[in-house]
């Protein structure tokens, strides 16, 4: 493989991205290979799917500030392709471990739009799906319903994932990270809860003093207001996420 993988890389096509599978649930089995790879392909990031899945059925038990903990993501985010689910995953299938609607939002808030992860998006989740399975001899209808907030989080990607991040990951419910922007956007706050409504005092900088700031996903309806030291205290509903940005004005 190795020696195929080099030869498109050099005869074909120097750029050509190449993506593998090697289903490992250890971040570490996954590095190996990749270095025996030389680098000369990405690889899904398995444990983070699992970490996903376990925050799904956990809940509020799940410590989230630990959800990064353990994936390759962690290892080499540079070759590291990060999914929430997959045609695998899913319901009755081969390697069955179905992250629960409720926290898709979530797991996509973090592979969308945190600095380093290399976001892959699951068809069924934006779309939506439903299809016949056979368990124990019997037919099985299952239906997999889109992910509601996804367009939104995509759209957030576009606009807002950019520049430096200040993680807040910090406590078991409730975490929250910073989008800093760059010259041409304007950069967000991300946060979430996997229990009750929560809330995180974030300092931006005096640079976003006296602004204003409003859910682009429309999961909470205030406006938050900085001081003067561009210091404020943003909210998050309970078991969802919500992208705070700079209200337009006029």
């Amino acid at each position: 493989m190795k020696d195929w993988v080099s030869y498109i890389k050099t005869e074909v096509n120097p750029e050509c991205f190449v993506l593998g599978e090697f289903w490992k649930d250890e971040a570490e089995k996954i590095e190996y290979f990749s270095d025996k790879m030389s680098d000369l392909i990405s690889c899904f990031d398995t444990p983070l799917h699992y970490n996903f899945f376990k925050a799904s059925q956990g809940g509020k038990d799940y410590d989230m500030s630990r959800i990064l903990k353990g994936s390759f993501l962690e290892k080499k985010p540079v070759f590291s392709v990060s999914f929430v689910e997959n045609h695998d995953t899913q319901q009755l299938q081969a390697l069955e471990s179905a992250v629960k609607d409720w926290f898709k939002s979530l797991a996509y808030a973090i592979i969308l739009l945190t600095d380093e992860a290399y976001p892959c998006v699951f068809y069924p989740d934006l779309f939506g799906a439903d299809y016949i399975d056979i368990k124990d001899e019997q037919e099985v209808h299952i239906i997999m319903p889109k992910v509601e907030e996804l367009p939104g989080l995509l759209e957030a990607r576009k606009l807002f994932a950019y520049g430096k991040q200040t993680d807040y990951f910090d406590h078991p419910n409730c975490v929250a990270f910073v989008r800093e922007g760059d010259e041409k956007h304007a950069g967000c706050i991300v946060i979430m809860s996997n229990s009750e409504e929560g809330y995180k005092e974030i300092e931006l900088g005096k640079e976003h003093a006296d602004s204003v700031y409003t859910d682009f996903l429309k999961n909470r309806h205030e406006e938050i207001y900085t001081d003067k030291d561009g210091k404020a205290v943003f909210t998050v509903n309970s078991g969802s996420v919500s992208i705070w940005v700079k209200k337009q004005t006029p």
